[in-house]
């Protein structure tokens, strides 16, 4: 435990101390303020300057023999120049041979020669320049249509053997001949297995979110039997706290809220209905491509058959289309945005290309043409989508009705569900959008998938808007990208980045998969396992590469720093609803259950305006899933611990460190709430001084403080119960605070709330707890005045 031990509040001394030495800054010490800025400044680049490059310019300025020397496909090239000096000198828009040539009046040297660029083009190469010429990595920008349809992840999935390896020893499973084959590649070695104990934290918090008990530890040390690990995952997969944890992921994905995104960001009281089917459906281990169905096309699955006991839960699911976000401020304004949105959605989440590109145009590095992204448009054009009421139309209108059965469940106030249906009146294909303007409207994109994968076209019922044919070839067995999707992000909840790192981008843009062969194995035993999300955690968890331990491996971290191979497991912060949850359990003030409906207004009530959005922020003691989302707005402590954003898909969430964190840690209302409640559950498990803080240990990182932690708490704590009581205050009072500062440094050091922080133990004899050779960390304990 890395942490400044402090009294509640205090002198700026304290404040400087504990910063300097604070959770947050024990990892690297490093601000990452900026990530947002740069994230945008690339999103400016893919959506404005690469494709502004790619159509006037690439024609002429790409390839061996460029004209005058000059190739604008990598930001080297524009820096260089050709004949004539540098195009471009970030930072800088007033030099450089490319702004000069875009605004010069001679006709003759003006480029693009045909055509001059629009005030807003220019405008945009002069930004882009000033903030510093962003250019993200890529080697695939000017790949051919050739290229672009033979690129790997159009493939389809191989049935691949499991490669022979030196290191069979050290195999458990199928996964670790394909690691060790990427070991050997890189010439590294696996570092030991994690402890028992770190190694039931990590899977505790991977799999339900939440600290491990006590005695859950206790019994996995003491199993000698070479399942033990085995059946700690199935204990855990068990658990409905297993749905509540990796529903959220979904949900991330689902760019999930309670509130319809507007200019008046109304609330959907019956949102969470959607929530809870997807913490069910992971319960459940719903088989993943029926999942993916049922949020497609759900309504027409229950249509075809209304007596299942499934049909109010397929009519829910597909809220994952409902959620698609409102924009303006009357009934459906820009409806074709919303479209986007959802097409942009599975796109992202469920096939891991980015289609909402194609919405103006061909995908400029996809195979992915307006013709496909217009056949997608006419499965939901023809789609009846719901509205929550905005300030011209404050009405509700177009809720899917649902039939009240035995299971339904008791707080569900209404019998309508934030769902869709298919339109009274259907409109047939739709006709692409030429430049994206609803206004100008061109050739007929017949209703159909993705052409690189597939060229034919679903043979849709009369009165339907063929979502079902859609969502069944989403959904099959044979599609490449819906497979390799999945299971690389399964890998990528486990082992903080996927395979392929760019979890929804498998385009010629993305990241090339690290281990491409255990990618389609993954695939495989997915379909093979009827697509049981249950069955992969546990094939991924029993595997020696998931139990390596965190630390060690110096000689490996030459050749391979950034653990492309998993020579070892990467060490991660908890996200910031396990923060939150495991901050509420070890205090004991975690509650059971959703909460039920959020506090809004009376749903008849629930009327808004754009100059009076919908601005609440409602808090509980339930798991953090069940907080109410708001578009407009994030909840103060999601947003703080880089929670997801509600407004679109999240495929990686940021890790940021800053200064505000450590204070939200210091002097929070919340952080004193569940330091209080923790440092009363400490001093009713014993009289003892010493036995408390070790419970205190035991409950937060699962294990005893060495000697030296147990002496330094001890002597901070009767130091400064000693001086509050030499401040007049009465013993009794003294007692309490001194405790809350114990219990407020405990909580918030870096071993509790890192996954794998992996402390090494010294040498403790009042430990009777076993753990591997290891080295311990430099102490930095200290009272402070």
């Amino acid at each position: 435990m890395t942490q400044q031990l402090h009294p509640p509040g205090g002198a700026c001394a304290c404040v400087r101390s504990v910063l300097l030495t604070s959770v947050f800054t024990a990892c690297s010490c490093l601000l990452f303020v900026g990530s947002t800025a740069a994230d945008d400044r690339t999103d400016f680049f893919e959506t404005r300057i690469r494709p502004l490059l790619v159509q006037k310019c690439a024609e002429c300025h790409t390839g061996d023999t460029p004209e005058g020397d000059l190739r604008v496909d990598n930001l080297n090239s524009l820096k260089k120049g050709g004949m004539g000096g540098p195009a471009i000198l970030p930072e800088n828009p007033d030099a450089g041979l490319l702004l000069e040539r875009v605004l010069t009046e001679d006709a003759d040297l003006q480029m693009p020669p045909e055509e001059r660029l629009t005030e807003q083009e220019i405008a945009d190469l002069k930004k882009w320049i000033a903030d510093g010429a962003t250019w993200p990595e890529s080697n695939a920008a000017w790949a051919t249509a050739t290229d672009r349809a033979s690129h790997w992840a159009f493939q389809p999935v191989r049935r691949v053997d499991v490669p022979e390896v030196a290191n069979s020893d050290w195999c458990r499973t199928p996964i670790d001949f394909f690691v060790s084959a990427g070991h050997a590649a890189r010439g590294v070695t696996p570092v030991d297995q994690a402890d028992r104990r770190t190694l039931i934290r990590r899977a505790t918090f991977d799999l339900i979110g939440l600290p491990p008990a006590i005695e859950d530890v206790d019994a996995f040390v003491a199993d000698e039997s070479p399942d033990a690990f085995a059946k700690v995952i199935d204990r855990l997969l068990a658990s409905p706290a297993y749905g509540e944890r990796w529903g959220r992921h979904w949900l991330d994905q689902a760019r999930y809220a309670d509130t319809s995104g507007d200019g008046t960001d109304t609330p959907i009281p019956e949102a969470r209905y959607y929530r809870d089917y997807v913490i069910r459906s992971f319960n459940d281990d719903l088989p993943y491509n029926q999942f993916l169905k049922e949020q497609i096309a759900g309504d027409l699955m229950a249509a075809d058959n209304p007596d299942s006991p499934r049909a109010n839960d397929q009519i829910i699911a597909t809220g994952y289309i409902a959620l698609s976000r409102r924009f303006g401020n009357s009934a459906f304004a820009e409806m074709n945005l919303i479209i986007d949105d959802t097409i942009d959605t599975i796109g992202k989440s469920v096939l891991g290309l980015t289609l909402g590109c194609c919405r103006c145009h061909h995908h400029k590095f996809d195979p992915v043409t307006l013709n496909d992204y217009y056949g997608l448009h006419g499965y939901f054009n023809n789609t009846q989508y719901p509205h929550a009421g905005t300030e011209h139309q404050k009405d509700r209108q177009y809720f899917v009705s649902l039939t009240k059965t035995k299971q339904w469940p008791a707080d569900y106030e209404s019998l309508e569900a934030w769902a869709v249906s298919d339109k009274e009146k259907l409109s047939g294909d739709s006709r692409i959008l030429l430049g994206g303007d609803p206004g100008q409207k061109g050739d007929v994109a017949k209703r159909g998938f993705l052409s690189v994968l597939s060229k034919d076209l679903p043979e849709i019922p009369s009165g339907s808007s063929g979502r079902l044919q859609f969502a069944e070839w989403l959904a099959s067995d044979s599609n490449p990208l819906t497979t390799r999707v999945i299971v690389n992000r399964v890998w990528q909840y486990h082992f903080g980045k996927g395979i392929v790192e760019s979890s929804s981008n498998f385009g010629l843009q993305g990241s090339q998969p690290s281990h491409p062969e255990l990618l389609d194995w993954l695939a495989t035993f997915l379909t093979e396992n009827n697509w049981s999300l249950k069955k992969l955690h546990k094939e991924v968890m029993t595997s020696s590469v998931y139990q390596l331990s965190s630390t060690g491996g110096t000689e490996n971290a030459k050749a391979d720093e950034a653990n492309v191979s998993l020579w070892k497991f990467s060490r991660r912060r908890m996200d910031a609803e396990t923060i939150r949850d495991s901050l509420l359990s070890v205090s004991r003030l975690l509650e059971g259950g959703s909460g039920g409906r959020h506090p809004f207004k009376a749903t008849k009530d629930l009327k808004y305006s754009q100059g009076r959005p919908f601005m609440e922020t409602f808090d509980h003691r339930h798991r953090s899933v069940y907080l109410m989302t708001t578009r407009l707005q994030k909840h103060p402590f999601l947003a703080l611990f880089d929670g997801p954003d509600p407004n679109k898909t999240t495929d990686n969430r940021r890790e940021s460190t800053v200064a505000l964190q450590a204070l939200y840690m210091m002097n929070s209302p919340f952080i004193n709430e569940t330091a209080e409640a923790f440092a009363n559950r400490l001093k009713e498990f014993s009289s003892d001084d010493a036995q408390r803080i070790q419970h205190g240990f035991r409950l937060t990182v699962s294990r005893l403080p060495t000697d030296e932690e147990l002496k330094d708490c001890l002597t901070f704590l009767n130091d400064y119960r000693q001086e509050l009581v030499e401040g007049k205050q009465p013993e009794p009072e003294a007692d309490k605070l001194a405790w809350i500062a114990v219990a407020r440094v405990i909580l918030s050091s870096s071993e509790f709330l890192y996954i794998d922080w992996n402390v090494s133990r010294l040498s403790d004899k009042q430990s009777s707890f076993e753990f591997n050779e290891s080295h311990a960390p430099e102490r930095h304990w200290s009272k402070t005045e």
